[in-house]
């Protein structure tokens, strides 16, 4: 079995064995990251194999195998987010619901273990786009609204909302299952 540094340079020597091997080490890590940000099983495979073309086109930036998996998970993210971008209408939402989760950490507490994991995933697939993603992106990735907003093109106000709404809509869901 290859060492991870003895995949990441063979990935540098553009090595289709190693290329394989690396395939099959970041799929299931990272797949749930392309799925999370997806409506469909379809959508989340084609952004993952959108994200491993950019990876084995760039892996040259990466100075050492130790940072691969940050990196990776960075390029993942931001596929995800254009493959949206360009489709999702951001819907004006109010600021006064009344939430749930006071922060990041709260949510990710409530739903730490797989099966609350699986049933969270479900319902951010049923998510509007714009919400879907801005969730994602502040709760599972920490960005913040500044940045979230800089990064979509939009208000910083229309990423709030959108996380606002996702939270509520989350919360209901949650409710109607028995979770929350």
């Amino acid at each position: 079995m290859l060492t991870d540094e003895e995949v990441f340079r063979g990935c540098l020597k553009n090595d289709r064995k190693a290329q394989a091997t690396f395939y099959q080490r970041y799929k299931s890590r990272f797949f749930g990251v392309c799925w999370r940000y997806s409506n469909t099983r379809e959508d989340a495979e084609d952004i993952f194999q959108e994200a491993l073309i950019k990876v084995f086109k760039h892996i040259k930036e990466v100075r050492d195998a130790r940072d691969v998996s940050a990196w990776v998970r960075r390029i993942i993210v931001n596929t995800a987010i254009n493959h949206y971008r360009k489709q999702v209408v951001f819907d004006d939402v109010t600021d006064d619901v009344l939430l749930p989760f006071d922060t990041n950490e709260d949510i990710l507490t409530q739903l730490n273990n797989k099966e609350l994991m699986e049933v969270l995933n479900q319902v951010l697939a049923e998510l509007p786009n714009g919400a879907r993603i801005v969730f994602n992106m502040y709760v599972m990735e920490g960005y913040t609204h500044p940045e979230i907003a800089a990064q979509l093109q939009i208000a910083e106000g229309t990423s709030k909302s959108q996380l606002f709404f996702a939270k509520k809509y989350i919360q209901e869901k949650l409710k109607k299952r028995d979770i929350v």
